[in-house]
């Protein structure tokens, strides 16, 4: 089963949102069960709700975020995920450092649409950029969606693999 974690900077807005995104794609491909799907922050404050703008732009989208609570990366989250995409370059270089063992899995969420950019946060902002926010997070997920699933399966592959040598 392909893992995925989406990670932000406090898994308050950003990261619940990609990760509410992609399971309704992947139930809208009759692949809920076959994928585990969650969101972390770098610097999260565990146990924090969603973000109230990423509660509202959730809902106007028919998802719900109301049972998100917000979790710190941890070495288990990431030795369980054959896939780790990151909103920002400081994402990434922090998880690296801290997680070297694991930096193949960390990518840039943008990097799954050939692009360079970062997926900025709109915290603070009017509810329209996060409006704005919830419509990239869509277009790089399903566009993504071919990279995203090679690499998560490529993963599962190579952590099966290193799980029968251990």
């Amino acid at each position: 089963m392909p893992s995925l974690l989406f990670v932000c900077s406090a898994n308050q807005l950003r990261s619940p949102l990609a990760e509410v995104v992609f399971r309704s794609h992947l139930e809208r491909r009759g692949l809920s069960a076959a994928w585990r799907v969650g969101s972390a922050g770098v610097w999260a404050l565990e146990g924090s709700p969603a973000a109230r703008a990423a509660l509202q732009t959730a809902a106007s989208r028919g998802l719900s975020l109301a049972q998100h609570v917000a979790r710190r990366v941890r070495e288990d989250l990431l030795r369980d995920s054959d896939l780790v995409l990151v909103m920002e370059r400081e994402h990434q270089d922090a998880l690296r450092e801290v997680f070297p063992a694991f930096g193949d899995r960390i990518r840039l969420m943008t990097e799954m649409v050939g692009e360079a950019g970062e997926v900025e946060d709109p915290i603070g902002l009017p509810l329209e950029r996060v409006r704005s926010l919830m419509d990239e997070l869509e277009r790089i997920l399903q566009a993504g969606w071919p990279r995203i699933r090679a690499l998560a399966e490529a993963g599962r592959s190579a952590s099966e693999a290193d799980g029968a040598q251990g």
